[in-house]
C-alpha cells in the first residue's frame, strides 16, 4: 500500500455556540474577522433549547466563517433535531410537541439557507471528503453523549454507542449502529472522550 502524501490543511473547531451572534460591541473572544480555514467543524449545541429561529440564527453565524468545507453536527441542546427525543416530549399543557418541528429543524439544517452558508449537516456515521487542495480525509461524527439532565441525543452510561461488542469495556453493552471504523482520520463528537476534559462544573 502506497504511503499517503501530506497536504497542509487548516481545521477550525467550534462547539457549544448556543445562539451566539457576532457583535461589534461584544467582549466575546470570538470576533470578526474569523481565521480562514480549509475546514470548519462545529461539534454541536448550535442553540440553547432548539427552536427554528435559533437554528436559522446559528446558520447565519456560521455563514460568516471563511472555510471551503463547513461540517456541522447536532448537540444535546439542539432538541428538535433528535427525532426520537422530540417525539417523547410534552408541552406545558401535557400534549405532545408538534412532530413537524423536527421536520422543520432538519429542513433548516439542510435547506437553502444552510446551503448558501456552505454548511454540510452530518448524521451519525463515517463520511469522506476531498478538498480542492487534494487533501482527503474520513471523519466519524456523532451528536450523542451520556444521558445528562434529560437532554437530547442521550445514551445510558452502561452503553457504548461507538464501538462493536468485542471492543467495549467490561460491563458495557454495545448499542452501536454505526461504529467507528478502523483507520478513521477524525472523530467528531459532541462530548469529549472519557477522562479527557470531561468534568462538569458540579464535579461529575
Amino acid at each position: 500500500m502506497a504511503a499517503r502524501s501530506c497536504v497542509p490543511t487548516k481545521f477550525l473547531v467550534l462547539s457549544d455556540t448556543h445562539n451566539f451572534e457576532f457583535s461589534d460591541t461584544s467582549s466575546h473572544p470570538l470576533q470578526l474577522p474569523t481565521p480562514k480555514a480549509d475546514v470548519l467543524l462545529h461539534c454541536g449545541d448550535l442553540t440553547q433549547v432548539g427552536g427554528l429561529s435559533s437554528f436559522n440564527k446559528a446558520i447565519n453565524m456560521i455563514a460568516k466563517f471563511d472555510a471551503e468545507l463547513k461540517l456541522v453536527i447536532a448537540g444535546n441542546h439542539d432538541l428538535e433535531l433528535d427525532k426520537l427525543f422530540w417525539a417523547a416530549q410534552r408541552n406545558d399543557e401535557g400534549a405532545p410537541e408538534d412532530p413537524q418541528d423536527h421536520e422543520l429543524a432538519i429542513k433548516a439544517m439542510v435547506g437553502p439557507l444552510a446551503t448558501d452558508a456552505g454548511i454540510t449537516f452530518l448524521n451519525e456515521g463515517t463520511h469522506s471528503f476531498t478538498l480542492k487542495n487534494g487533501a482527503a480525509f474520513s471523519i466519524y461524527v456523532s451528536p450523542y453523549t451520556p444521558a445528562f439532565c434529560d437532554w437530547a441525543f442521550a445514551y445510558e452510561h452502561h452503553e457504548d454507542r461507538f464501538n462493536e461488542p468485542h471492543q467495549t469495556a467490561k460491563g458495557i453493552t454495545s448499542i452501536a449502529t454505526s461504529p467507528i471504523l478502523d483507520h478513521t482520520d477524525i472523530v467528531m463528537t459532541h462530548g469529549p472522550p472519557k477522562g479527557i476534559l470531561d468534568w462538569s462544573s458540579q464535579g461529575n
